[in-house]
């Protein structure tokens, strides 16, 4: 099963959409998504899968501009999925997965979620209109079953004033969602620079929280970055800047990938997406578990123009391959920790102006030594398909397919509804 959360970035829909994708079940009857592909095969041609096959039950209804999306197996429970949408109301979803193939709204009875969403914009006693999280993006949930969002805009008080921003990380119960004022987290530092929150990263001590860009923030560029904060969980007030950008002087950060540790004391690899240089930075991690977390860059490999999201794949021998979308290049970026760089590149499709595919988000399914890597193409609205036959030879990646119909061309006088 894939589980795919459709932007409608382009507002050609009414309303955006949460499909659970059966990939046994995807196609026609002589075009159908091929095995996983053997390292000793030929590559063969680029399938093209226009017909999902999706049945009603497993499509539910979101708000527009829908962001990162998270899913939580819950051990007592049926799985819950959690997707943020910044159009109008500002929305966090929760949708259940009773069965593979069917989805339900969280709060509502119906196909559509909006009804049962949480606005973290519309909260119960704001002074001056804070706290709120506007344009909610980044989500991960904890083994404890928090689900933590960031927001790509701080917020200003009053809304609208552009004066008094503070951004957030906000907290939910991912169990009984809802949102009151203790849940929006600060992260404001005293003669540090604000700017919105990208991605999140729910570990079991601490949460980490990258930093994007506001271009929108009245006061001139700062001299400093805001790359990363760590919050920690048994002191929320805690909020830590490990002061990365001391060691890296980038603009802005995106994706997180935390590995795993062998034991709690054992040191861990922290891998985040920055922009301007666009870069994977390289971070050792120490003491995650203790009240004295210790994060520092040990170093950075340069990356196609875009890199946004980022996705491990652990490998038998225990290292990890890192893959990272680059949305403005057109490609995913397979960087390997052994070599020291950059070791593939595959693009997902042609780039022609305004037509790039621009790929985002990442899932990787794993299958004895080889990988299939789904990529969402935001701008074309397909799924690009890529194969990894050998992980301990990433370089031999390639693409083999695309899902999906593609709905960025023809469109610019009319927007016309496909059939999925």
């Amino acid at each position: 099963m894939l589980y795919v959360s459709s932007a409608n970035f382009d507002r050609c829909f009414d309303q955006g959409t949460v499909m659970a994708v059966n990939l046994d079940r995807v196609g026609t009857e002589g075009n159908r998504l091929p095995p996983i592909a053997s390292a000793s095969l030929p590559a063969a041609d680029v399938v093209s899968i226009s017909q999902l096959n999706v049945a009603p039950e497993s499509r539910v209804f979101i708000q527009s501009y829908a962001g990162e999306l998270g899913f939580w197996p819950r051990p007592d429970a049926s799985p819950r999925i959690f997707v943020t949408a910044r159009a109008d109301g500002d929305f966090l979803h929760a949708i259940d997965v009773p069965e593979p193939t069917r989805l339900a709204c969280v709060g509502s009875s119906g196909s559509n979620c909006i009804e049962g969403a949480l606005s973290l914009t519309q909260v119960p006693g704001q002074v001056k209109d804070l706290p709120r999280a506007p344009a909610p993006f980044g989500v991960s949930v904890g083994t404890d079953g928090d689900v933590w969002v960031t927001h790509l805009s701080p917020a200003d008080a009053p809304a609208r004033s552009r004066t008094g921003f503070t951004s957030y990380v906000v907290r939910v119960p991912g169990a009984e969602p809802a949102v009151s004022i203790p849940d929006f987290i600060a992260l404001n530092l005293p003669d540090l620079p604000q700017d919105g929150s990208n991605s999140v990263i729910s570990d079991s001590r601490y949460v980490f929280v990258s930093g994007r860009y506001d271009e929108l923030l009245p006061s001139p560029a700062p001299a400093r970055r805001f790359l990363l904060r760590v919050v920690d969980k048994a002191n929320p007030a805690r909020v830590i800047d490990p002061g990365l950008d001391l060691s890296f002087a980038a603009s802005e950060a995106r994706g997180l990938a935390l590995t795993e540790g062998t034991t709690p004391d054992a040191p861990r690899r922290l891998y985040m997406a920055v922009r301007a240089p666009d870069s994977l930075l390289i971070l050792n991690g120490e003491g995650l578990d203790s009240d004295s977390p210790r994060l520092s860059v040990v170093g950075s490999a340069p990356l196609p123009n875009g890199p946004t999201a980022v996705q491990l794949i652990r490998r038998d021998t225990g290292s990890e391959l890192v893959l990272v979308s680059c949305s403005d290049a057109g490609v995913v970026a397979i960087y390997d920790p052994d070599v020291g760089q950059v070791v593939a590149q595959v693009a997902v499709g042609q780039v022609r102006g305004t037509e790039s595919p621009r790929p985002f988000g990442l899932s990787v399914l794993k299958q004895g030594n080889a990988a299939r890597v789904f990529v969402s193409n935001f701008g074309d609205g397909r799924i690009s398909v890529i194969d990894i036959p050998d992980l301990a030879s990433p370089q031999q990646a390639r693409l083999v397919a695309y899902l999906g119909a593609r709905q960025d061309q023809g469109q610019a006088a009319t927007c016309t509804e496909v059939q999925q």
